[in-house]
């Protein structure tokens, strides 16, 4: 049975009130050192409960980004599957686009990242650089959709790109996970929905990038064979 935290405080500031007030009932010495205890106890217990309370509003205040604006593609490039080696354009279209998805997703978390900078609990974000990596990876998936478009096909060095920029978003969720342990709930209301998107960000470009690497060899394959 989960105990909530709330309850502990009020059952501690009644049982600390009843405490003093049956402190009254003894006398001389005793009675001062009784009322003494019972009085600091009661204190420190309205302080606790104020804390909580402050704390609580406080946490109700933050407003949590929902990424409403978010696109989910499902899985990228997934589309591919049914084309014919011989649709290369329409391929590489589905590709652009679902990259250009993702590319979207990439610049609404650096964007989210950007709103904390100026936050006094957040500034040993600009330590991290977590911002200039939300940014160079945007900027990497647009780089990785013009050589789609200029190659028009599926070169090789496009695939290790996006499991490179795959491994930069994972960078980035390691990173906000580890600014946000053992910081306070707001920090963390703030943090976790950014460090899911990072996490979210870098299984799409994986998967986009083992589509695209299966379209390319299914290519390959096809030149090759007589």
């Amino acid at each position: 049975m989960r105990i909530h935290p709330m309850g502990i405080i009020i059952l501690a500031l009644v049982l600390s009130l009843v405490a003093l007030i049956m402190a009254g009932f003894t006398s001389g010495l005793q009675m001062v050192l009784t009322i003494g205890i019972a009085a600091a106890t009661v204190l420190v217990v309205i302080a606790i409960l104020f804390q909580y309370i402050k704390s609580s509003s406080e946490s109700k205040q933050v407003p949590v980004e929902n990424f409403s604006l978010w696109a989910d593609v499902g899985e990228p490039a997934a589309e591919l599957r049914r084309f014919s080696y011989d649709d290369v354009g329409a391929a590489v279209r589905i590709a652009v686009a679902d990259l250009g998805s993702l590319s979207s997703n990439a610049e609404l978390l650096g964007s989210r990242v950007s709103i904390l900078l100026d936050k006094e609990e957040f500034v040993g974000m600009r330590q991290e650089h977590i911002h200039t990596a939300t940014e160079n990876l945007a900027f990497g998936i647009k780089t990785v959709i013009k050589k789609l478009r200029s190659a028009k096909g599926f070169p090789s060095d496009v695939i290790t790109l996006l499991e490179k920029y795959a491994a930069q978003s994972d960078r980035i969720a390691n990173k906000l996970f580890e600014f946000e342990h053992g910081k306070s709930e707001v920090v963390h209301i703030y943090i976790e929905p950014l460090r899911r998107a990072a996490e979210k960000l870098s299984r799409d470009l994986r998967l986009a990038s083992a589509n695209l690497s299966n379209f390319a060899q299914g290519i390959a394959a096809k030149e090759t064979s007589p």
